[in-house]
């Protein structure tokens, strides 16, 4: 059994590696797609010789040779030869794409840019987002995400490096759930921060940033709430990180 599982993942990859081969060549060659793409020629030439993508990296060589990203992960939904016939420039059409109505992708809101304090807790009270249609397959088979409460934010700040870089984009699941040990976005007293929550003992929750120059402060776990369900709390749960793109790949 484990023979085989190795073995269907290996042609997996294989596949994907002919596909983004085809992918490149007709977009006008290796240094032209990292030249759009912003991945790097030596990592994409690695890419090319079978190693496995990164999620941020697939999607921006999906937009850079102007195929679906469906069909650049799982081989579906176009054929390249005839979407990379006329022009290899890129299009904002892979998996986050424009809404369409399919029932095969998720309306998602992506900001660019950390939302103002005091807009509430919940995302759709935020403003400036874009709305994008994403793919539910490379939501749950390529980032491993069920939930359908999700937005992307791009974060700003060094307090959670090395995990999280000032300048990279989460995702962020805001479905309400068990407050356990994790990365979740916060709002402290109006302001949205993001870092890591431990449970301390049964009367608090520690409040971490991965960034040894910050510090740790405790917060009693009777003032920290999901959203708005305690209105005298201090500090609410947006939701939980489940996702990251290195801007880097």
């Amino acid at each position: 059994m484990g023979n085989s599982n190795v073995s269907s993942e290996e042609a997996g990859l294989r596949e994907r590696v002919t596909r983004l081969k085809t992918a490149v060549r007709n977009a006008g060659g290796n240094t032209a797609v990292a030249a759009r793409s912003g991945v790097p020629f030596s990592t994409l030439n690695r890419y090319l010789a079978g190693r496995d993508m990164k999620a941020a990296a697939m999607i921006a060589l999906s937009q850079a040779c102007n195929v679906s990203l469906d069909w650049l992960a799982f081989g579906q939904d176009e054929n390249p030869e005839d979407s990379l016939a006329d022009t290899p420039k890129a299009r904002t059409t892979p998996a986050i794409t424009k809404p369409s109505g399919e029932d095969d992708t998720l309306s998602v809101k992506f900001f660019e840019v950390e939302p103002s304090a005091g807009l509430g807790v919940y995302p759709s009270e935020w403003v400036d987002a874009q709305d994008f249609h994403v793919s539910k397959k490379f939501i749950r088979q390529v980032l491993g995400v069920w939930s359908s409460y999700i937005f992307f934010v791009r974060v700003q700040g060094d307090s959670m490096t090395p995990t999280i870089r000032s300048g990279e984009t989460i995702l962020v699941d805001y479905a309400p759930q068990d407050i356990v040990d994790g990365i979740f976005m916060l709002s402290l007293h109006g302001r949205l921060i993001v870092k890591r929550l431990s449970i301390k003992d049964m009367h608090n929750i520690s409040v971490i940033s991965d960034n040894p120059r910050y510090n740790t402060f405790d917060v009693p776990i009777k003032k920290v709430c999901w959203a708005s369900a305690d209105p005298d709390a201090d500090l609410r749960v947006v939701g939980k990180v489940v996702g990251r793109f290195e801007m880097g790949f």
